[in-house]
């Protein structure tokens, strides 16, 4: 249950919204942050029963959405949008992003926000993370980690990741695309599947801030995909959702696919599993959340102020969990 200091202080937040609108998202959460998203993807699925340390859980099975983390990609090295830090126009850096032919490079930091923990807003543990605190995670910063900057060390690193950057595994992304404009249920295999894809928006792979600079805004989700990947990887992020199609992944790759419940315990899985997380534009201009890989042509318009190259992303993570008593 909510604690009602938690919904006084989300009600405080909503009164004090009018004066910073325009604020950058770490900032100002409640005006940047799509909440209808987390009324429409909450989902009461049944009855469940966890066992952790020697205690019985009983009570209902419920699937939530949560905002984990912003993802900035900003053009230039060291500016961080989620804070409204902007460095000098004066100022030059070797990291800064370039946009040159038909290549475009930008920057990457991954912030680790529980935006409900901020807020004072408790649920159960195992429903909502229990972290309170932002935190910068050094492995999702292309100015720090050289995997995600550099393009033929991502490729050293893992060249099995080339076989999906070819143009024949390019071309097979067209069905993750049409799945992922259109989620349903049904769609979730395929889209988990085609683990190389993130649908309209191109290939996840090779995990590193170049893009061929056609659209700043899908490009930019595209980044903030891989980035997810890459923490998955990294046994930062997990699996919290009951989700199909992550045998296929198993086999190609040859990993081991999880067999235990998610509902009780979150698992390793070192792949993005798409249809766990849904992107929402912040910053510049806010939007709702979409899921990875959604056709572009239907929300990008506008969404992109002039010269203005810094974008931030909302990550909204689809959880299932057991809400109820612990016996004794």
């Amino acid at each position: 249950m909510v604690r009602r200091k938690g919904i006084y202080t989300f009600l405080i937040l909503l009164i004090v919204v009018g004066i910073g609108r325009s604020n950058p998202p770490c900032i100002d959460p409640i005006s940047t942050v799509d909440w209808s998203f987390f009324v429409d993807a909450l989902e009461l699925k049944g009855v469940c029963s966890c066992s952790t340390s020697g205690r019985i859980k009983v009570g209902l099975h419920f699937q939530v959405a949560e905002p984990i983390a912003f993802v900035e990609v900003p053009r230039r090295a060291w500016e961080f949008p989620c804070f409204g830090h902007k460095r000098s126009d004066m100022s030059a850096s070797q990291k800064d992003g370039t946009n040159k032919g038909d290549l475009s490079k930008v920057n990457v930091h991954y912030i680790k926000y529980p935006v409900f923990g901020v807020l004072n807003i408790v649920f159960d543990h195992l429903c909502i993370s229990t972290f309170t605190e932002f935190d910068f995670v050094p492995t999702g910063f292309s100015e720090l980690n050289p995997l995600i900057w550099d393009d033929e060390l991502a490729v050293l690193v893992q060249p099995w990741k080339l076989v999906f950057a070819t143009p024949i595994a390019q071309m097979t992304c067209l069905a993750d695309c049409v799945a992922s404009s259109a989620v349903t249920d049904g769609s979730e295999t395929l889209r988990n599947a085609m683990f190389w894809c993130a649908g309209c928006w191109g290939t996840i792979f090779p995990d590193t801030t170049t893009t061929y600079g056609q659209n700043a805004i899908t490009e930019s989700a595209l980044i903030v995909v891989r980035i997810l990947d890459i923490m998955h990887e990294d046994a930062q992020l997990f699996l919290y959702k009951e989700v199909s199609g992550l045998n296929f992944i198993g086999n190609v790759r040859n990993i081991s696919v999880p067999t235990l419940d998610v509902k009780c315990q979150p698992l390793y899985f070192p792949s993005i599993v798409k249809s766990q997380y849904w992107l929402q534009l912040a910053y510049p201009i806010p939007y709702e959340a979409v899921p990875i890989g959604k056709f572009g042509i239907p929300w990008v318009f506008y969404k992109q102020v002039p010269s203005q190259e810094n974008f931030v992303w909302a990550v909204w993570r689809i959880r299932d969990c057991c809400l109820g008593f612990q016996f004794p």
